[in-house]
């Protein structure tokens, strides 16, 4: 089964989902979580906008900039040339950021992003895995709550890009110690 057609199978394809978040740059609607990084869904939910910058934007807009600085650096710069510690090619300054060439191993900015690009795909891969994994559990017969929770909590980091959380109390009982509810009904929680 080729990758693509397992992602849609799983329900993993983000073209398949009607996201509720649209793209600022490029104009798209309707795009789902996946599709921003986490930062920017950070920021939109602090702003309480439905609108930023989707990864595919950002990395044109990256690109472009690191064409233009190549360009600038070798009209002024052409004898400064370092060698990327991951392709081992010798590349001039205008291809290293700042910090990558004030490291002891600097990676050019194609081997950052090839980089970067992979984690997000192992990233996505161990989800889609887990997510299946969730999903025949909860299939089975004998099937308890957790695993219907767990398959639930993929599912929506799937979809939003944010992990659920646990929230509950510790120890035993409700309301005591600084574990206690502020949320509390009964109003043994928080400030006293």
């Amino acid at each position: 089964m080729s990758d693509a057609r397992a992602r849609a199978a799983s329900g993993l394809d983000p073209k398949t989902w009607a996201g509720a978040f649209d793209c600022a740059r490029c104009a798209r609607k309707r795009l789902p979580a996946i599709e921003f990084s986490k930062k920017a869904l950070l920021r939109m939910r602090e702003r309480g906008d439905d609108a930023g910058t989707c990864k595919a934007c950002v990395d044109a807009e990256a690109a472009i900039e690191r064409a233009r600085a190549r360009e600038s650096a070798s009209a002024v710069d052409d004898d400064a040339d370092a060698t990327c510690a991951a392709c081992g090619a010798t590349k001039p300054a205008s291809a290293f950021s700042k910090t990558q060439r004030r490291g002891a191993a600097p990676r050019c900015g194609e081997c950052v992003d090839a980089a970067a690009r992979d984690d997000a795909a192992r990233g996505a891969a161990a989800l889609a895995k887990s997510l299946e994994s969730a999903r025949v559990d909860a299939a089975r017969v004998g099937a308890t709550l957790g695993d219907h929770v767990r398959e639930t909590n993929l599912e929506a980091e799937a979809v939003t890009g944010l992990r659920a959380k646990f929230v509950g109390a510790r120890g035993r009982g409700r309301g005591r110690g600084r574990s206690a509810n502020p949320n509390s009904m009964l109003g043994r929680g928080g400030r006293k």
